[in-house]
């Protein structure tokens, strides 16, 4: 099969999961979201010249992440938000050993790209901010979170000079609408319910998965 099947198939699942999002349809919601990240999965594996176990490995505890935060939590215990959150930690880990491999490569880097860290920098202490206040007990684990996705923003930017800048482009894209989606899912379970959240926490955290992977191809 050609990774363009499963490429067209991970859209088709993203805009099938958004839309029974949108209309609170369960069903679709609970049938659809197992299959996102593989289906990302095998894009990947299938486009890479020589796939990578620490991106796979990033696209995993993705999907791991999703399965922890569709459990029903009527109650709204949080319970299953604690190992979904360690589960996307893990994954921002392997983003940022995937990017960092870039590291010594770095001679070619642009000195001006360096300004390219301060929206990830900006956009995390904004949401920890905004966060951290209401986080309790999880104040200092919502800290450790923010301090990871920012680097893994920041990382993104590691191969300027030294990989396709349309592909640097789009990874830093990827993450940077991830770590946006982070905080909406996040101000949402501990500062005030948004309506229709998930309809913006998943539209832009299968974008930005999608473009972290596609940046990353692009190399």
């Amino acid at each position: 099969m050609t990774p363009t099947i499963f490429l067209a198939l991970f859209i088709a699942l993203a805009a099938a999961h958004v839309i029974s999002e949108g209309f609170k349809f369960m069903p679709g919601r609970y049938f659809v979201k197992p299959l996102l990240m593989p289906a990302l999965a095998m894009y990947y594996f299938l486009s890479a010249e020589a796939p990578g176990a620490f991106m796979l490995a990033a696209i995993g505890f993705g999907w791991l992440g999703d399965i922890f935060l569709m459990i029903p939590d009527p109650q709204k215990t949080r319970r299953y938000f604690r190992p979904g959150l360690v589960a996307f930690l893990l994954g921002h880990v392997f983003y940022i050993v995937v990017f960092a491999s870039y590291v010594p490569g770095m001679e070619n880097f642009p000195a001006a790209a360096w300004l390219l860290l301060v929206p990830y920098i900006a956009t995390g202490a904004f949401g920890y901010r905004l966060i951290g206040p209401h986080a309790g007990a999880m104040k200092k684990a919502i800290l450790a979170y923010t301090v990871i996705f920012v680097v893994m923003g920041a990382v993104t930017v590691l191969p300027m000079g030294s990989a396709s800048p349309a592909g640097v482009l789009t990874a830093m894209a990827g993450a940077f609408v991830f770590m946006v989606s982070d905080i909406i899912n996040a101000y949402n379970k501990f500062a005030r319910e948004i309506p229709n959240e998930r309809v913006y926490t998943m539209s832009t955290y299968l974008a930005g998965q999608l473009l972290l992977v596609q940046g990353y191809l692009m190399y």
